[in-house]
């Protein structure tokens, strides 16, 4: 536990006090100790007899001595430390903890669940059809994801993605305009259940993209501003690529 001024100041504010205890291991920041100085208020060891010092004049090795000082296993996002990891808390960089319901774990959850839903869907593709063509395109789907997900976490620039023989991304923005140019229906207009079942799958796949993009919007623009443009652009163009494979099994192109 770290304790600070702004702690102590509340505390004080609440209830003026002589005397203040801490447990074992407290850490304690230089303005904390100055204010408990000022103060002239005596920090004892909670379950300890001996008084602590706060004096300028007692010399940091005097008063580490005292305490007994323990090395924070983790520390926060503000630069705050921790001895153990709560439970509501988890690791996101080395020690880094954060809270489980940041916007960040919550779009790191909706990447990994994405994950696990086309990877069951190219699986259940793979027993039922045998389509080596569809399978290749779902798998450059998966392999998009995935750098996605390396480029995050390591915070590197998302660059040079294909798709489908080497389409990029100005491509893939490029069919979704004009698929007709590509495709011989053009759009396609209504998925109802006389369509093929693989479509249905892929169009499942299609909007849970679009629901991951709005997380990811959610974390990366703040007030209109965006913090990984790189990273929104491809969120966005994921469900396109889906689309796009679905309008080549309607178009027939992996038969």
């Amino acid at each position: 536990m770290v304790l600070s001024e702004d702690i102590l100041k509340i505390k004080y504010r609440k209830e003026p006090f002589d005397i203040f205890e801490i447990e074992k291991g407290t850490l304690l920041t230089p303005s904390a100790k100055q204010f408990l100085n000022e103060k002239g208020i005596e920090l004892v060891i909670k379950g300890e007899k001996i008084s602590i010092s706060t004096k300028a004049e007692a010399s940091d090795a005097e008063t580490e001595e005292k305490i007994l000082y323990e090395k924070p296993k983790y520390v926060g996002k503000n630069g705050e430390y921790y001895f153990e990891k709560p439970e509501y808390m988890t690791v996101v960089d080395g020690n880094v903890l954060i809270s489980k319901n940041s916007k960040l774990i919550a779009l790191r959850g909706k990447i990994e669940t994405f994950l696990s839903e086309i990877l069951l869907t190219g699986k259940e593709i793979e027993l039922t059809s045998n389509n080596d063509k569809l399978i290749r395109d779902i798998e450059a789907v998966i392999k998009f994801l995935q750098n996605i997900m390396v480029a995050e976490k390591l915070n590197k620039i998302l660059e040079n993605q294909t798709f489908f023989d080497s389409k990029s991304i100005k491509d893939i923005k490029e069919i979704i305009e004009n698929p007709k140019q590509y495709f011989k229906k053009g759009h396609l207009l209504e998925i109802s259940l006389n369509s093929d079942i693989t479509i249905h799958k892929l169009n499942r796949l299609r909007f849970l993209a679009r629901e991951l993009e709005i997380q990811a919007i959610d974390y990366f623009v703040e007030d209109y501003k965006v913090s990984r443009k790189d990273l929104l652009e491809a969120f966005n163009i994921l469900s396109d690529v889906i689309y796009i494979i679905i309008l080549k099994v309607d178009n027939g192109d992996y038969r």
